[in-house]
């Protein structure tokens, strides 16, 4: 096992980034303090992981990304050094309205339009968000839970066609 450290910990990350690098994608190390590693996905990096067919369908994906590959390497490494692994946003979201959801889809949307489909948000209510979505329903359920990810005032995501 190592020391925990930045620098090692961004060493233990090697192992990993070819993977997220495949996928567009990377991981910053932005810290290491009293056991806790704070993590930043660069965003392109769960983008591919909302497609996998039926893999992750119904969990957000970037919270998968820590959880199945980063967070498994680093405890297998560090050991009970490791108390947490946390994700960062550096763009935290404050205000849950259309325009700012659709933007946020922005970043989906060029893969979306790959496997054949499209999305729109149409309204927020109540923490009820309509989407006006076509495409394949694995995409359709990966649109849901980056929504829910990212507006966690969001409770549920409607798709209609």
């Amino acid at each position: 096992q190592f020391e925990l450290t930045a620098q090692n910990v961004d060493l233990v990350l090697d192992d990993v980034r070819p993977y997220l690098i495949a996928d567009g994608g990377n991981v910053d190390v932005l810290s290491v303090e009293d056991g806790i590693i704070s993590l930043k996905l660069q965003v392109e990096a769960y983008l591919p992981l909302i497609f996998i067919s039926g893999a992750c369908e119904s969990c957000p994906s970037s919270t998968t990304t820590m959880k199945m590959g980063i967070e498994r390497v680093l405890k297998e490494k560090f050991g009970d050094a490791v108390k947490d692994i946390r994700q960062v946003y550096d763009d935290e979201q404050k205000e849950t309205t259309v325009e700012a959801v659709n933007r946020h889809l922005d970043i989906l949307r060029p893969a979306i339009k790959n496997y054949g489909g499209s999305v729109e948000v149409l309204s927020i209510e109540e923490g009820e968000c309509v989407v006006s979505y076509t495409g394949p329903e694995t995409i359709g359920s990966g649109i849901k839970a980056a929504i829910k990810e990212k507006f966690p005032d969001i409770t549920n995501v409607e798709l209609t066609g």
